[in-house]
């Protein structure tokens, strides 16, 4: 990765607030997915724009699943510039919260989350994807 460039570093979904991943979450609780993201030094220091965004699939049934970042009200993304409150230091982790309420129909459903990040600046602009690993809804 570049100074002005951005890269996920991985997507992965774990109980609320939990301290590591979890591939098999509760239905009868609040999950998170968390997107951890690093920028270049000069793409952060000059405060270049991003938007991090976040689609949950269940794959048993062919839904979308909401979820949001604390901070943030619009489901799904965070719009930003680069050293705010989201994305501070070169290294930033937005835990997008998935209500309990969305989960508890899908016992013994598979689900999976597909990332992103564009960035960019006044010179550059680029993006960056990922996918979580396969995680069930606990019978």
């Amino acid at each position: 990765m570049g100074p002005n460039d951005a890269q996920i570093v991985r997507i992965f979904s774990r109980e609320e607030k939990g301290l590591i991943a979890d591939f098999t979450l509760k239905a009868n609780g609040n999950a998170e997915i968390v997107v951890e993201a690093e920028a270049g030094h000069t793409l952060h220091g000059l405060g270049g724009d991003y938007l991090v965004t976040l689609v949950i699939r269940d794959l048993s049934d062919g839904t979308l699943i909401p979820a949001t970042v604390q901070t943030v009200t619009t489901p799904n993304k965070v719009v930003g510039r680069f050293r705010d409150s989201n994305w501070q230091h070169l290294a930033a982790t937005f835990a997008f919260l998935v209500p309990a309420t969305e989960l508890s129909g899908r016992r013994e459903h598979l689900l999976q989350a597909y990332g992103s990040v564009v960035y960019g600046n006044d010179d550059e602009s680029g993006a960056t994807l990922a996918t979580s690993p396969l995680f069930m809804i606990q019978p």
